[in-house]
């Protein structure tokens, strides 16, 4: 009877010494379901120390991500700094339905699970090849990502992703004798690159980070960080940082050529905006202007855009199809023979400003030469000056008063999804488009 005792005694103080030396904490990233697609999602090691706390003494080679019913989800880990070993600039990535458990543990005996690769990753005559049963992604020397198969459609089907158009004054001495200096233009393509790391392929996605720079505009650079998801999500976070004085017109990112390349029939279809300048110069709402063009359509009692992909619109003015025009939540090209989409969508809902010169100094929406482009445009054309809507806001400005400045240590950050999927018609790619924004703009990290 003693030596009964005498053992359950002692597994009381195991089981003791367990739940006081071994604890776990639990971070959950949730969204509210719309779609049967499985979410993207991408945080920082820095980002997961904060949440979990430096008090907590975290053996991060624990970490699993779960479903809610327990079961384990894969998820990759990024080596950013290229260090081998996990630290605060690394990245973990996971893909999951309406919500996901990290849980990090302070046992020291646990490891990273393995998972095999979703992705391969092939490099070829100067450029890597990314592949799934699914889609092509090509990567060039400079870090952009180009879809070139989706599906059964293959060619030059939704090109440089995130890359940047760049526009300023090259050796501007404004502040000392008013000179601007040279105008100079170029997209990421022209840029110098400094580096540019391919990460390994995991069972969530293939990570490319290219670091470039611009000699005709010294202390501009670019960092464009691409992640290509097993999805067919491929979210691309730009940081633009500069290391001296800077005077920029244009600073845009872009993604080219969505399926206009591939089918000539595509349509551009998009919420209706919520501002735009044309509109006002005519004294209409946008429904009014997008509605004489016959590019108005209804989708569960909600008006939309919808016009030919490649046909300019009868601009009011220029050659853009629009410009000075609100961001919304998402854009896409849609190829009725392919059965695909094309899409930007942007993780948050985008802000628009009721004072008209703040409006047009802040990033706003073009389409243009078969480009999706939003950013800054610091060009004030004369055409704000014939119409009475916006006539006197602009006047006796110049191109010294436009232009966005920036110094030594500012930094400016853009992140875009540039997603491929599959939809029968135009309806249901409005609605799959919806809902996925709707997804992606409602993930949440709660700490339990």
């Amino acid at each position: 009877m003693k030596n009964i005792r005498m053992f359950f005694v002692c597994l009381l103080v195991v089981l003791m010494s367990v739940a006081v030396f071994s604890a776990e904490k639990v971070i959950k990233v949730v969204t509210d379901q719309k779609t049967n697609l499985e979410v993207p999602y991408v945080m920082s090691f820095s980002e997961l120390l904060d949440l979990v706390g430096e008090d907590f003494d975290a053996n991060w080679y624990s970490i699993r991500v779960k479903d809610s019913n327990g079961k384990d989800l894969p998820y990759q880990l990024v080596d950013v700094d290229k260090n081998g070993k996990i630290s605060s600039k690394d990245l973990l990535q996971f893909t999951f339905k309406k919500e996901a458990k990290l849980v990090v543990s302070d046992d020291w005996d646990l490891d990273l699970l393995q998972f095999a690769p979703s992705l391969k990753v092939e490099e070829k005559d100067g450029e890597y090849i990314v592949s799934s049963d699914k889609f092509t992604v090509k990567v060039n020397s400079y870090g952009l990502a180009s879809f070139v198969k989706f599906n059964n459609a293959e060619g030059n089907l939704y090109n440089e992703l995130g890359t940047a158009r760049v526009a300023g004054w090259s050796g501007s001495t404004y502040y000392v004798d008013g000179y601007l200096g040279k105008h100079v233009e170029t997209t990421s393509s022209g840029l110098k690159v400094k580096e540019l790391n391919v990460f390994q392929p995991g069972p969530v996605a293939v990570t490319v980070e290219a670091l470039l720079y611009y000699e005709e505009l010294p202390g501009f650079n670019q960092k464009i960080t691409t992640h290509i998801f097993k999805t067919g999500d491929v979210i691309v976070e730009n940081e633009f940082s500069f290391t001296n004085y800077v005077d920029i017109m244009k600073l845009q990112v872009m993604a080219t050529s969505p399926l206009t390349s591939l089918d000539d029939k595509a349509v551009h279809i998009m919420p209706m905006f919520r501002r735009m300048l044309w509109a006002e110069q005519l004294g209409i709402s946008p429904y009014d202007y997008w509605k004489e063009r016959n590019a108005v359509k209804m989708v569960d009692n909600n008006p939309f855009i919808v016009f030919p992909a490649i046909d300019p619109m009868k601009p009011l003015w220029w050659g853009a199809t629009y410009c000075y025009a609100s961001m919304e939540n998402w854009r896409a090209n849609f190829s009725d023979s392919y059965d695909i989409v094309a899409a930007e969508i942007l993780p948050e809902k985008p802000v628009i400003y009721s004072d008209l010169k703040k409006f047009v100094y802040n990033d706003f929406w073009f389409y243009e030469s078969r480009e999706f482009r939003d950013g800054i445009f610091r060009w004030v054309p004369g055409e704000l000056e014939i119409y009475e809507a916006t006539k006197g806001v602009f006047e006796n400005t110049h191109e010294a008063d436009w232009m966005a400045q920036f110094k030594a240590g500012d930094k400016l950050t853009y992140t875009r999804y540039f997603s491929m999927y599959s939809s029968k018609n135009v309806d249901e790619a409005i609605k799959l488009l919806e809902n996925r924004t709707h997804e992606i703009q409602n993930l949440k990290v709660v700490a339990e």
